[in-house]
């Protein structure tokens, strides 16, 4: 369970990683207080979703529940693969730059730490219904969002000279990811 749940956090905060090069790409930068506000909306959405998919969880049978559940990382993994394929999902640094600086301050990273976050509560929720170490999620998902953006911005500074990494594919890993773990 505790490696599903180490998998199922890497999974919705991968996106980050294709944000973090898109920024690094463009030299835009994120403050530290910026960085503690992600942190901190990315636990608090998951934390969220935890306790709301627990609570359901006491009004239906365990058979019942885990149909859910896993029918939820399922779609959620569908629709992530879609979206990055069809929909280029890593977010351009001009939505959340709203004053062209290439800084992030705090005022933006509200904004971004919303936009990430999303998947993080889609996910928080179908694994607290299918008992998959909850507690734990919004804890590795946000540290693990914070990891993929600081390293996703130190790669797209030097990745540039080198590789043009297609922005979907970040996409289309997670979304696999999460398809794999409905199964399971």
């Amino acid at each position: 369970m505790f490696i599903n749940c180490i998998m199922l956090s890497i999974s919705s905060s991968i996106d980050a990683l294709g944000i973090g090069v898109t920024y690094g790409l463009k030299n835009t930068k994120i403050s530290s207080i910026s960085k503690l506000i992600l942190f901190i909306i990315s636990i608090t959405i998951s934390f969220i979703s935890v306790i709301f998919g627990d609570l359901l969880s006491l009004l239906f049978s365990q058979d019942f529940i885990n149909i859910i559940g896993s029918s939820l990382l399922f779609f959620i993994g569908v629709f992530v693969i879609l979206k990055g394929v069809f929909y280029d999902s890593t977010i351009d640094n001009k939505y959340f730059d709203f004053n062209n600086s290439n800084l992030i301050d705090p005022k933006e990273s509200v904004f971004l730490g919303l936009a990430l976050s999303l998947d993080s509560f889609g996910i928080g929720f179908s694994m607290s219904l299918i008992n998959t170490s909850s507690i734990l999620f919004p804890l590795l998902a946000s540290v693990f969002q914070f990891i993929f953006l600081s390293l996703g911005i130190w790669v797209g500074k030097y990745i540039s000279r080198f590789s043009n990494i297609p922005n979907y594919v970040y996409s289309v890993i997670s979304g696999l990811l999460l398809i794999f773990f409905a199964f399971i």
